[in-house]
């Protein structure tokens, strides 16, 4: 039986845990110290452009964190006419809004577990009071950068994809296991997790919950997903004397492995960028037709 898992909400609740949070971000990402991974970032650009041409479109970051990400991308396009940005800690959600371009800008709190609210629609395609729209609904572009390896990934493309209408594209990253074993590959980066910055901000997020954790110590590790045995996963586990509790978990598939969930989703693949050793790969993806 799997150890009970803290909600992921609770490692970027606070304002401390997401100043701890990008912390790790600076000083431990690949992607801060990797240029080649921010460009994976640049490139979907031209395929959306040909996807769309130079009609207007809207943009909903989901799990934008502070907006980095989301930024080189919208850095080589039009600004949206509506960007919407949410995010489980409304502080970083508001500094993403800040941060990028946009005609009208919002952001909200989101919790990523639960099916996407319709309210998210309404915000991006307001309605009259009897109905009507107010203004042409635009083709909407979701992102949705560094979240699938912290939730179950293919309830999550399928939360998403239901949200998805005729013309309208997610762009979604995934952290990978380098090689074709995911196992073997997920060892290779586990040193990007278990390193005394994170190490920092996981104990922190354990200090604070209430009641108290009993006295124990942190443990990192390698262990099948429970929801899908080949999926290899990246663990901070707290070891108290009676009790186990995953703090953390960071998924690792390989590509062939995200490719299946967006068949499984159903969603179709437009385009696919890989980074050259393996550890990170960004996708665009429509609606299955």
């Amino acid at each position: 039986m799997p150890h009970p898992h803290l909600p992921a909400a609770c490692l970027y609740s606070r304002p401390s845990l997401g100043r701890l949070w990008k912390k790790v971000q600076l000083t431990c990402s690949p992607f801060v110290q990797r240029p080649e991974l921010q460009r994976l970032y640049r490139l979907p650009s031209s395929a959306i452009r040909r996807h769309w041409g130079r009609r207007p479109y809207s943009v909903l970051a989901l799990g934008c964190a502070d907006g980095v990400k989301e930024s080189l991308l919208l850095e080589k396009l039009p600004p949206p006419a509506v960007l919407l940005a949410a995010d489980t800690n409304p502080g970083l959600a508001r500094l993403a809004a800040t941060r990028l371009a946009a005609r009208t800008k919002l952001w909200r709190k989101i919790d990523l577990t639960r099916p996407l609210p319709a309210s998210l629609a309404r915000d991006l395609h307001p309605v009259s009071s009897n109905g009507i729209p107010i203004a042409r609904r635009h083709p909407l572009l979701i992102t949705l950068f560094g979240v699938l390896p912290n939730l179950p990934p293919l309830p999550l493309l399928k939360r998403v994809a239901r949200f998805l209408r005729p013309n309208d594209l997610l762009l979604f990253s995934a952290n990978l296991a380098p090689g074709t074993c995911g196992f073997s590959g997920a060892l290779r980066v586990l040193s990007q997790y278990d390193n005394p910055p994170t190490r920092s901000w996981l104990e922190s997020a354990v200090g604070r919950l209430r009641p108290r954790l009993p006295k124990g110590r942190m443990q990192f590790g390698i262990f099948p997903d429970p929801r899908q045995k080949s999926l290899a996963r990246i663990e901070a586990r707290w070891i108290g004397a009676k009790k186990t509790l995953t703090v953390f978990s960071s998924r690792r598939p390989t590509s062939s492995q995200v490719e299946a969930w967006i068949r499984a989703a159903p969603m179709q693949k437009v385009a696919c960028y890989l980074d050259p050793l393996g550890e990170e790969g960004v996708w665009l993806v429509a609606r299955r037709a």
